[in-house]
């Protein structure tokens, strides 16, 4: 049974006194902070004209550098991943089989310089997380900082090309990971199996929050899956002829293959981060509060159509499905929780943690809906020991994994 971070959340309001920035980050931190614990006090600030100076829909968010660099190397893997390792359905009793479960998976890993060796896990609340390829690791800056990230395509089994993009930090175009048809060679939209690219996003006080990141490529055919590992694969039309990760990289090998089968089977947006290739981004400033325990989700989803060895679609976190399955978080009764929870897919969620509530703008929650993409802030001060469950509230989505455990111990 994997166990993620040792902590997990319950309710207590954690921020109190942060003044009207914080408020103002849980009213429109774009998708970041949404659930930033809030004060009376502070809700009070939110009475019309309070702030009607700080929700300038035309202020400008500038970046005054620290001189920080924070600097990651990123390569993408592919491995066979199952998403149900013990076999069982911890919530429904149900019994599945590895080769029901098991798909190649590609991730996302950070490793020492020059892309040496796979760094250790950190469960921490300023650690990178597990480390195992589905999520990402963590990737932490402060406002001001520059995030550097040296990104290699290890993707030995399918061969694709791969990027990383951001959410929420600054960026130019060299440095936005997005492919487009109509500009198939800008940088570091599709880094080539083999190829390397260095991508550079900075930090301004409107970074603060949790974000996601992921694969931005050139969109593939699931159909020519089979066959990838192989064989080396060309680009899937005429358009993403020349793909490369940055000036002087080798492109793509050519030829017609998948050509055929992205005719035949039509293209999948996205198909890297469906299969993994995801993470999130945490900014903090001189206002976000200490933690004694940080957890990070992710809500996805995974379609047999595009993963054929799985025999049923399947509702992930953080990559594993079903009750002990998915990562078993751990905190004690008084520890200050932190929960940074993302979604990919085409799927809403909504997050619900049993035996707990926060506090949000709106008062008090158990539950909370994200959109395709989005993220949720949730902080509180644990108060309810007791073994808990965590999950997607959509039944559907239960039904294919969506859940986990959350152990409150004294």
């Amino acid at each position: 049974m994997p166990t993620d971070d040792p902590a997990s959340p319950a309710p207590v309001a954690a921020r109190t006194s942060q003044g009207r920035r914080s408020l103002l980050r849980a009213l429109t931190g774009g998708g970041a902070a949404a659930a930033l614990t809030l004060s009376t006090a502070q809700a009070a600030q939110a009475a019309p004209g309070a702030a009607a100076g700080a929700l300038d829909p035309f202020a400008t968010d500038r970046f005054r550098p620290s001189g920080r660099v924070r600097e990651y190397w990123l390569q993408a893997d592919s491995y066979a991943h199952n998403v149900a390792p013990n076999g069982k359905d911890g919530m429904t009793g149900m019994k599945f089989t590895a080769d029901q479960t098991t798909y190649q998976a590609i991730g996302y890993r950070a490793y020492t310089p020059k892309w040496g060796s796979p760094l250790p896990a950190d469960h921490g609340p300023e650690g990178i997380g597990a480390n195992s390829g589905v999520p990402g690791p963590v990737l932490r800056a402060e406002v001001g900082d520059v995030i550097r990230v040296h990104f290699r395509n290890n993707d030995a089994h399918y061969k694709w090309p791969h990027s990383i993009h951001p959410h929420g930090v600054r960026y130019d175009q060299d440095n936005d990971g997005g492919w487009m048809s109509d500009d198939p060679r800008r940088p570091g939209t599709a880094v080539a199996y083999g190829g390397s690219y260095t991508y550079e996003w900075t930090c301004t006080e409107g970074s603060v929050g949790s974000w996601p990141y992921h694969d931005h490529a050139a969109p593939q055919a699931v159909a020519h899956a089979a066959a990838s590992s192989a064989a080396p694969s060309a680009p899937p039309s005429a358009g993403m002829q020349g793909m490369s990760g940055k000036p002087g990289d080798s492109p793509p090998p050519s030829g017609g293959a998948q050509a055929d089968a992205f005719s035949a089977g039509g293209p999948v947006m996205e198909i890297g981060a469906e299969l993994g290739l995801f993470g999130m981004i945490a900014i903090t400033d001189k206002d976000t509060p200490p933690v004694d325990r940080e957890f990070v989700l992710f809500f996805h989803d995974l379609a047999s159509a595009d993963a054929p060895s799985l025999k049923q679609d399947v509702s992930l976190c953080n990559g594993g499905a079903f009750v002990d399955n998915a990562p078993t978080f751990t905190a004690r009764p008084g520890d200050r929780v932190r929960w940074r929870v993302g979604t990919l897919g085409n799927s809403f969620h909504v997050f619900h943690v049993h035996g707990h509530r926060w506090r949000t703008a709106d008062g008090w929650v158990d539950s909370q809906v994200l959109g395709p993409a989005t993220t949720l802030t949730v902080e509180y001060r644990e108060d309810n020991p007791g073994d808990w469950i965590y999950h997607c509230h959509v039944p559907g989505h239960m039904m294919r994994g969506m859940a986990g455990r959350y152990r409150v111990t004294r």
